[in-house]
C-alpha cells in the first residue's frame, strides 16, 4: 500500500562525490548500511556500494551482517556495535569483522577462533567522549597490548572512535569534537611508537567528515564512515555537499474520498472536528508504516496533485486522513507523496521536533515496498 522509491542514480552520484574527495588523500570509505540501510533496504544499497567500489560496509549486529552475506554481498563487513560473547561461535563462522572493546568479548572470540582454527578480524572501539561502547581512551593502549599478548587468533585490523556532537556548529560543541580528535590521536601516537598501530584508523561520521574534513582524513586517519550524507542528508552545510541529493521518495495512494458535513469528528480520540463541509481523503498508511503520530491533527502535510494537503485527525496504525477541499478533482488512485523532493524529510522532522534520521531513515517499516530505479 506504500512504496519507498530509491534512486540508484542519486546514490551513485553521492558516492562518487565523496569518493572523489577521499581518493587524493588515500582514505578508504566504509558505508554504514545498518538499520536496513537507514530504511532504504540494506541489500539493495549494498549492491550499489559494491558496484561503486566501496571499501567496507558497516552494520549494527550479526543478524544484519548475515542478511548481506545471504544475499551474496562480498564486501568486508564491520559490526559497529558491541556483540554478546555468547555469539562468538556464529561471529567467527560468519567471517565478519567484529568490534571489540571488552576482555569478555575478546576472550570469547579468542576461544572460539582457536577452536575453529580460524582467525577472526576485529576493530577496537575507543571511547573518546560518547560514553557508550568502547574502551576508555586512557586504557586503550593497555587493551591493545593485552590483545596482542593474549589473543593471537584475533587479527586487529582497525581501531576507531565515534563523535558525539560533530553535527553541531556551536563553538563549545566544535571544541568538544576537536578534543575527541586530539584524544584519539594521542592513543594512535602511543600505539605507533610501540609498533602496535592497526592498519585502519577511523573516527569520522557524516558530519565529522563535512565539518572537520582536514582533521579526519589526514595523519593517522585513513578511513571514514559517512552514513546519512550518502543517503542524501548532509547534517552540516558546506559548498562541496550541495550536489548531494536524497535517494528516497515515500509514496502511497488515495483509497477513499468523501464529503464530510460540518461538525463531524475524524479519527481516534475525537481530536479533529470539521469546521465546515470538507472533502477528506483516506490514505492506507499509518504509524505501522513509519508515519510519526506527531504528524496527526494538522501537524503534517502530504502532496497530492502537486499541492500540499494537511493531515487531519490522528495517525492510525494503518491509515491517515487529509483535507483535500482546496485541491480539485482528487480521486481514488491518485498518488500521494509523503516524503521526497516536494516534502523534504528535514522539514517533516522540524515539524515534530525530531532529527530527520528518526523520521525517515529508520522509521519506515519493512511492509513499505522498496522499489529501486
Amino acid at each position: 500500500m506504500a512504496e519507498a522509491r530509491i534512486s540508484r542514480e542519486r546514490l551513485r552520484r553521492n558516492l562518487s562525490l565523496v569518493q572523489e574527495r577521499l581518493r587524493s588523500r588515500g582514505v578508504k570509505l566504509l558505508f554504514p548500511v545498518k538499520a536496513d540501510g537507514y530504511g532504504h533496504g540494506a541489500v539493495g544499497i549494498s549492491r550499489v556500494a559494491e558496484e561503486m567500489g566501496v571499501d567496507y560496509l558497516g552494520v549494527a549486529n550479526l543478524l544484519e551482517a548475515l542478511e548481506l552475506r545471504k544475499a551474496g554481498i562480498g564486501l568486508p563487513i564491520l559490526i559497529l556495535s558491541a556483540s554478546r560473547p555468547e555469539l562468538a561461535p556464529r561471529l567467527v563462522e560468519a567471517r565478519v569483522t567484529v568490534t571489540v572493546s571488552t576482555r569478555e568479548m575478546a576472550e570469547a572470540l579468542e576461544r572460539e577462533a582457536a577452536r575453529a582454527r580460524r582467525p577472526v578480524t576485529a576493530h577496537v572501539k575507543v571511547d573518546t567522549g560518547m560514553g557508550r561502547n568502547g574502551v576508555l581512551a586512557e586504557d586503550a593502549a593497555d587493551f591493545v597490548r593485552w590483545l596482542h599478548a593474549e589473543c593471537p587468533h584475533i587479527r586487529i585490523e582497525g581501531i576507531f572512535s565515534h563523535f558525539s556532537v560533530a553535527y553541531s556548529e556551536d563553538p563549545d560543541d566544535v571544541a568538544y569534537t576537536r578534543k575527541q580528535i586530539e584524544m584519539f590521536n594521542r592513543v594512535l601516537e602511543q600505539l605507533d611508537r610501540e609498533g602496535l598501530l592497526p592498519p585502519l584508523r577511523h573516527i569520522a561520521n557524516s558530519s565529522g567528515l563535512i565539518q572537520f574534513e582536514d582533521e579526519v582524513t589526514a595523519g593517522y586517519f585513513n578511513m571514514v564512515r559517512p552514513g546519512v550524507l550518502l543517503y542524501g542528508y548532509p547534517e552540516v552545510r558546506r559548498p562541496w555537499v550541495e550536489g548531494i541529493q536524497p535517494l528516497l521518495q515515500f509514496v502511497t495512494w488515495v483509497v477513499a474520498v468523501k464529503r464530510m458535513p460540518p461538525g463531524r469528528y475524524i479519527g481516534y480520540g475525537r481530536k479533529y472536528k470539521t469546521p465546515s463541509e470538507r472533502r477528506i481523503a483516506t490514505l492506507p498508511v499509518g504509524y505501522a508504516d513509519g508515519i510519526s503520530p506527531k504528524l496527526g491533527c494538522g501537524g503534517g502535510e502530504v502532496v497530492i496533485r502537486g499541492q500540499r494537503a494537511p493531515i487531519v485527525g490522528g495517525i492510525s496504525m494503518d491509515q491517515l486522513t487529509v483535507d483535500v477541499t482546496h485541491i480539485p478533482d482528487v480521486r481514488v488512485g491518485d498518488e500521494v507523496e509523503l516524503l521526497g523532493d516536494r516534502m523534504p524529510a528535514v522539514e517533516v522532522a522540524e515539524r515534530i521536533g525530531a532529527r530527520f534520521t528518526e523520521v525517515v531513515l529508520v522509521a519506515l517499516s519493512r511492509r513499505v515496498a522498496r522499489v529501486y530505479s
